[in-house]
């Protein structure tokens, strides 16, 4: 099972890495984050979330975590999905970033 979860790991941060996004390192959850300042995406994480949702794909704001003002601007993917389903988030990531 984790060699599939691996694959599709894969599978979504080559494709958003592709175009650019700054991935963090996930080794042990069905989730990575992406950093947005290193993206050059110059919105709050909460701001893209809204953004992202308005193409396609649902992001997690990782700030909903944080109890203190100033969190980081990373959103949350979970990859434990089809590859299709996979696609088509990296496709909605992209026309996203894109739209900027």
């Amino acid at each position: 099972m984790s060699a599939g979860f691996q694959r599709s790991r894969d599978r979504l941060v080559g494709a958003l890495e592709e175009e650019g996004f700054v991935l963090l390192p996930a080794c042990g959850a069905y989730f990575v984050s992406i950093d947005l300042a290193a993206s050059g995406i110059a919105m709050s994480d909460e701001a893209f979330a809204k953004h992202a949702i308005e193409h396609g794909v649902a992001t997690i704001p990782v700030s909903a975590f944080y109890t203190n003002p100033n969190p980081p601007a990373l959103v949350r993917l979970c990859f434990a999905k089809r590859d299709e389903t996979l696609d088509r988030g990296a496709e909605a990531l992209i026309r996203a970033k894109r739209a900027l």
